[in-house]
């Protein structure tokens, strides 16, 4: 089966906090993992550089739906988008959604 990945890429805003950026991915990775999701973080070094890279992974479509459906329906996922958009660190670039292709 194909894995899924999606990347959501923001931008700090200046004069913006690293350390509450980090807090508040830190607690993002947090929610994704709780419902079966593997995490990472990049920071972006050529070309957009200084964006950052939240990447969330699936094993499959089927695990990619099933975490969608749990993180979009516990309560803790809107507690934490309130508090992501309060802190008004970083500006929304873009998300991808990806599925592997074999070869």
């Amino acid at each position: 089966m194909p894995a899924v990945v999606v990347q959501y890429v923001s931008k700090p805003r200046p004069g913006s906090s690293l350390e509450t950026i980090m807090q508040i991915s830190k607690e993002a990775a947090a929610l994704w993992r709780k419902h079966g999701a593997e995490v990472s973080y990049w920071s972006v070094v050529g070309g957009e550089i200084g964006n950052l890279v939240f990447v969330v992974r699936f094993e499959s479509f089927e695990t990619y739906g099933r975490c969608m459906s749990a993180i979009a329906a516990d309560p803790a996922t809107m507690e934490w988008q309130a508090k992501r958009l309060k802190a008004g660190q970083a500006e929304w670039v873009r998300a991808n959604t990806a599925f592997e292709i074999e070869i």
